[in-house]
């Protein structure tokens, strides 16, 4: 976005726009936008629901910007954040069972990109689609805290993950490992089929 923050912390964005920069605001939101609607969406698996919890969250820290104690660890305070707004989300319209739904919309935007540009080839997005389908597929398969367990990995260290989820490290080691297997069987499955 603006060059003046490529080389910023989060925490120097979070005190740029505490002084009233809009555009450090901006930059934090698009350096997360990417893979905190990934994660939202992997707890949620609705598109609307998703987009919506993204920008409740970002509006919970538009609104409290001034209260949070800049200690590098925004990133964990944001998917937090998320993690508590998505499951009172389900909370608030009895709908916790719907975690366990399958995906129905396989023509969703690709997890990764598959070429530094950002432009697969035909054959490359085809396959793509074809494996983030079965990924996204199989994840859902698997209960909610090891579906958030392989989402989080993505972006947190397993002791990140402990500290924020307030979990003993070796019960995040055990959930991690349980959902890696779990994702094994499912995949290996998805292929014989």
């Amino acid at each position: 976005m603006d060059p003046r923050f490529s080389n910023y912390t989060d925490d120097e964005l979070v005190s740029a726009f505490r002084q009233g920069d809009g555009q450090a605001f901006e930059e934090l939101v698009y350096r997360y936008k990417n893979p905190l609607y990934q994660y939202i969406m992997s707890m949620t698996g609705d598109e609307g629901a998703a987009a919506d919890l993204f920008q409740e969250t970002f509006l919970s820290f538009f609104k409290r910007a001034e209260q949070y104690e800049a200690r590098g660890k925004f990133k964990s305070w944001l998917f937090l954040t998320a993690r508590n707004r998505t499951l009172n989300f389900f909370r608030d319209r009895d709908k916790l069972a719907s975690l366990d739904q399958t995906a129905g919309d396989e023509e969703s935007l690709s997890l990764h990109e598959t070429l530094a540009d950002g432009t697969p080839s035909p054959l490359e997005a085809l396959t793509g689609r074809e494996t983030e389908a079965q990924i996204r597929h199989a994840a859902l398969q698997l209960p909610p805290r090891q579906r958030e367990m392989i989402y989080l990995r993505q972006y947190f260290s397993f002791k990140e993950i402990a500290e924020m989820l307030g979990r003993p490290l070796g019960t995040v080691l055990a959930d991690c490992h349980r959902a890696v297997k779990k994702m094994q069987t499912l995949l290996a499955q998805e292929v014989l089929l």
